[in-house]
This record gives C-alpha cells, structure tokens and sequence, in this order.
C-alpha cells in the first residue's frame, strides 16, 4: 500500500489492502499490431468488472515489486499462462521502444514500454457477479506496446480471461458508447489512444 505521494506504507493480502482505503499499486497496458487493433480481454463473470471488455493487461503490485516488474509478470501470466515466458519485452524509453520496434520480430514477441504514472485515481468497478459496486484508490503504472503475434499465439490466463480479441479502434469507440467497456479501460482508451495510435503513423 501507498501514501498519496506515492511512498510504502506498508502491506496487506489483496481484499483488506483495497478496502482499507489507502492506494493500492497496478498496473495496466494497452498494446496495439500495427494495423492499429487493439488486443483486450473479456473479463470472467466472477472476477471484478466480469464480462466487461477491458485492457490488453491489467493486475496488481505484489509486495516487493516495482511496477515495472509487475508488468512483466502480468504480461507472461496473463497473455501466456506462463510467468517464465520470453515473449514479453520491457524496454526504458521512448527511443528504446522505436530502436527495438526496428528490430523484434513482433510475430514472436511484445514489446512494452512505460508512459505514464498517476496517483490516486479512484477506481469504480462491478462486483464479481454484478453484485454491487466497488471503489479502489490506485497508483497507477501505464504502459504500452506492439506486438504482431496472431490471436493464436497467445495462451490466455483461464482464470483472469474470458475472451481474447483484437478490436480496430472504431469498434472499442462502440463499445466505450455502448457501456461495454470496463470503467477504467474507458479512462485509459480516453487518455491513451491518441498517442498509441498516432504512434503507428
């Protein structure tokens, strides 16, 4: 758990640590091929936001971890099922992210870069089984990437995901329109998809 300036505070199992009012860390990531679709889950009924549409990548910081670690292991586990997975990639900046870009074969991997940190962003979101609502205070570590891998490439995390897809942008629009989209994927597609995408250009 942290401070509202971003400090440890110290450390809770998961439930009690986002109950307890004080900021949680995660993590979230939007990653795009390069015809400019968006990867995104559909979230399980009996997980948080269940049946919602949401990012490519999403989960919370273990005690110990910095964010950027978090991400890879989310990256592995969910999209791979296998938290020992080489074909996530984390690179330091923005030129970094163009220099390997140049380089990876995407059809093999996903390259990762961090954009943004916000503080104290209260999450609301639907109870496991719709069963009422839920509010969370976050930090929040948000990422971007590419990746060219096909659909069958990648071996989703049962547990955390329902569905996986690619959806061209004017499709998550509808289903941001729609009420389809999980609340905070809404807030990252509004934030962030201008600079993914203008990215691919």
């Amino acid at each position: 758990m942290y401070d509202a300036a971003g400090r440890i505070v110290g450390s809770k199992p998961r439930r009690e640590a986002k109950a307890s009012g004080q900021a949680v860390g995660a993590i979230n990531a939007l990653i795009v091929n390069g015809r400019g679709e968006l990867l995104m889950q559909r979230r399980p009924a009996d997980k948080e936001n269940g049946g919602y549409w949401d990012k490519s990548v999403g989960g919370h910081v273990s005690a110990g971890e910095s964010f950027d670690e978090t991400l890879v292991r989310e990256a592995r586990e969910e999209l791979f099922d296998d938290p020992a997975s080489t074909q996530v990639e984390l690179v330091p900046s923005e030129e970094a992210f163009s220099a390997r870009l140049a380089t990876a074969d995407l059809s093999r991997v996903v390259v990762l870069r961090k954009v943004d940190q916000r503080l104290n962003l209260r999450d609301v979101r639907h109870a496991p089984d719709r069963q009422g609502v839920r509010t969370v205070l976050y930090h929040l570590g948000i990422y971007v990437g590419r990746t060219e891998i096909a659909l069958a490439g990648f071996h989703p995390q049962a547990s955390e995901i329902a569905e996986l897809g690619y959806r061209p942008a004017a499709e998550v629009d509808q289903l941001l329109l729609t009420g389809r989209l999980a609340p905070n994927m809404a807030y990252l597609w509004l934030t962030q998809a201008h600079g993914l995408l203008a990215g691919l250009r």
